[in-house]
């Protein structure tokens, strides 16, 4: 791939992670949480494959590298936990929960599982029981993912626009 492809995947994986974050918080609001988890589980995988390809775009990190970890999930989910830890120092703001603006809440979110995507979409057999989507994705499980996105993008904004750093990691991970 040429670098210029590397930078148009950036964008698109980026913009297909916002377009991810509004339709889970949209999911979320019509209580529908365990779709909203994957959705939200899945921006997050955005995030992460577009941060190698702008790394890739300025040089941080080699094609080999990119290519190494462009399908690997669980490296996707590593590689996003900067995010986790951020979200747990940004507070939350529940405007896209409900009416009330002022409600603003601090909170300690998940670590994103490969599991949970999962289970948020399937029926499984977990120690001979019957597991349903809903019996295993919680509330507060889709309200931390989505926050785990919600911060991951607005870290990149800052980042990128606000402070005018480079893309990719190099530019908030020092």
């Amino acid at each position: 791939m040429t670098k210029n492809n590397f930078y148009k995947l950036y964008l698109k994986a980026y913009n297909n992670a916002v377009d991810l974050l509004s339709e889970a918080k949209i999911l979320f609001k019509k209580k529908r949480y365990c779709r909203a988890y994957f959705l939200a589980f899945t921006g997050l995988e955005e995030i992460s494959k577009s941060q190698l390809a702008a790394d890739v775009y300025t040089g941080f990190i080699g094609e080999d590298i990119f290519w190494k970890y462009y399908r690997d999930h669980d490296y996707k989910i590593d590689n996003s936990q900067w995010a986790h830890e951020d979200a747990n120092s940004y507070p939350y703001n529940q405007v896209w929960l409900g009416p009330d603006i002022d409600d603003i809440e601090l909170i300690s979110p998940t670590k994103p599982l490969w599991e949970n995507r999962q289970i948020s979409l399937y029926t499984a057999i977990i120690d001979d029981n019957i597991v349903a989507p809903d019996d295993k994705i919680l509330i507060s499980d889709a309200q931390d993912i989505i926050h785990i996105l919600d911060t991951a993008i607005s870290r990149i904004i800052e980042t990128t626009e606000y402070y005018g750093h480079q893309i990719g990691t190099k530019g908030f991970m020092k």
